[in-house]
């Protein structure tokens, strides 16, 4: 997974965005782990001396790697990405500050690393992602936790992936986002969190 093998490269997991000149987030965690990803080519052409939406990364919106899609559902014209991270004091990316092993407290099996999302229209190089302050902890909302498929699914720190179903609490869920609150979460396996061995096995939306 690229964003433990760049965690085990530097010492620290990436940071959810980096801070330009003027204070303003310039550089997404999506860049910063291109070239663990075997996209290194792509990372040197991006400039790191200009935003994101700066001329020169602007003409690599539509380079963006398949992986950051939807399986199956990327094509030579998107730019927007389907996996973001949720951004907060309380979560594995606290904004501009990054994190080393030893700040997760909470068990790594149940601490969300990056979710699935369908309608926030994050550019991939896009320095945004969720908002633990603003996000709708309800599945399925263009500003929270969704999927095309029927359970949006999530990748926890040890690298576990799992589905959410619908009968996931709000609460619950808040608890597996936070890595420190030291929740006791109980009976997840009939409380709506299955694991899975492939996201691409989970059946798609009914029309």
């Amino acid at each position: 997974m690229a964003v433990a093998n760049y965690a085990d490269s530097n010492g620290h997991y990436p940071p959810a965005f980096v801070i330009g000149p003027d204070g303003k987030p310039w550089h997404s965690w999506r860049v910063l782990i291109l070239p663990y990803l075997e996209q290194n080519d792509l990372y040197k052409e991006y400039c790191f001396s200009e935003p994101w939406n700066g001329p020169n990364n602007q003409k690599l919106a539509e380079k963006m790697p398949s992986i950051y899609a939807f399986h199956g559902k990327h094509h030579a014209a998107n730019s927007i990405t389907n996996y973001v991270v949720i951004v907060g004091k309380e979560t594995a990316w606290p904004g501009p500050h990054s994190l080393v092993s030893t700040d997760i407290q909470d068990e790594k099996d149940q601490s969300i690393l990056l979710v699935e999302n369908l309608g926030a229209r994050i550019s991939w190089m896009e320095p945004r992602d969720l908002s633990l302050a603003e996000m709708d902890f309800r599945l399925d909302h263009p500003n929270g936790i969704s999927s095309p498929y029927s359970d949006a699914a999530v990748v926890m720190i040890d690298g576990s992936l799992h589905r959410l179903q619908r009968n996931l609490l709000p609460e619950t869920l808040r608890g597996l986002i936070t890595i420190k609150g030291g929740e006791k979460i109980v009976n997840l396996e009939s409380g709506g969190w299955d694991l899975l061995t492939d996201g691409r096995l989970r059946p798609l939306k009914t029309p």
